[in-house]
């Protein structure tokens, strides 16, 4: 009886023992998986924060340089921003660090999408024409960073750091603030930095000038508009409008504004730039007409090619058409 005793109490021992060196191995592995997930956040953000310097430093910075090439360079931070985001949901956790990688997501995809709408913006925003609504959708985007330091600093640290302190781990987490300054919430502030970029005045070369509206469809159905009598085109949240217009000239244009205009109980007024179109050339732009149009009733809508320098006969530029949107 006492051998069997002992034996019991041996067996029992190595239970526990075994037990407890599970148990161990599991929370070094848990406290791994948490200092490699910090790890890979600090690396995340300190990318996120060069791409946000480099933004302003292009912004902000006088030269003379061309509006394409400006935008080319914010079109590729906003391509790594989008590399960050799905590396940043891609990463690696917890399942205690849910909560916490969500708000990480949610200040990169902020900063991500606010890149793309500066970038769309920049050669109106140079231009010549149709500046001011440009200059006041970027001021409006730099919210949308505010907003992402706001994010992460209230949200995403403070749940990283219960979480971190909940394993006893201590782990600093690095800062991000992606905003320069607020002066860039100001329109007129933003009008002033970014004049310092090329030329707003730029003179007409010598010869014929002029572009021309060729016609107008809307797409996914593929309905060409007609001035003639009314167009029935259904809302749908894919609704685009196709512009093509021809440079009629003899120099190549750039910065060219075209603009769509729907007038019914919820006015809509959305405007997309032609880069560059060379002399004899079509191009079609383009612009998605958010939000959906109210349907039922006729609307009109306009379609106009702003002139450009030197440009004498504007007759052929703006197209009105009668159009009852139907529900999608």
């Amino acid at each position: 009886m006492v051998r069997r005793a002992i034996a019991a109490g041996a067996g029992l021992l190595i239970l526990i023992l075994l037990v407890l060196g599970v148990r161990g191995c599991l929370n070094a592995r848990k406290d791994r998986a948490f200092r490699n997930y910090a790890a890979d956040v600090n690396a995340i953000v300190q990318e996120s924060n060069n791409l946000s310097n480099n933004l302003f430093s292009s912004l902000s910075k006088p030269r003379s340089a061309e509006a394409l090439d400006v935008q080319n360079e914010i079109n590729a931070l906003a391509t790594d921003a989008d590399q960050l985001v799905q590396r940043a949901k891609n990463t690696s956790h917890p399942g205690e660090l849910n909560a916490s990688e969500g708000w990480v997501v949610t200040t990169l995809e902020l900063r991500r999408d606010a890149l793309k709408k500066v970038a769309q913006e920049i050669p109106t925003a140079l231009g010549q024409r149709g500046r001011k609504p440009a200059i006041e959708t970027i001021a409006g985007q730099m919210q949308a960073f505010l907003a992402s330091d706001v994010i992460y600093s209230q949200r995403a640290i403070p749940e990283l750091e219960r979480q971190f302190n909940n394993r006893n781990i201590n782990e600093r987490f690095r800062a991000s603030q992606s905003l320069s300054d607020f002066g860039w919430l100001d329109p007129t502030t933003v009008d002033e930095r970014l004049s310092k970029i090329g030329s707003t005045a730029k003179a007409a070369t010598p010869g014929i000038h002029g572009t021309g509206l060729q016609g107008v469809s809307a797409k996914p159905s593929g309905t060409a508009l007609s001035q003639t009598g009314v167009n029935r085109i259904a809302a749908t949240s894919a609704l685009t409008f196709e512009v093509q217009v021809q440079n009629q000239g003899q120099s190549e244009e750039t910065d060219v504004p075209v603009s769509v205009s729907v007038k019914n109980s919820k006015p809509i007024n959305l405007q997309q730039n032609i880069s560059r179109i060379a002399a004899g050339d079509t191009q079609t732009v383009s612009i998605p007409i958010t939000p959906t149009p109210v349907t039922g009733a006729v609307s009109q809508v306009t379609v106009e090619v702003a002139p450009v320098p030197g440009e004498k006969v504007k007759d052929n530029n703006k197209a009105t058409y009668q159009v009852v949107f139907t529900k999608g």
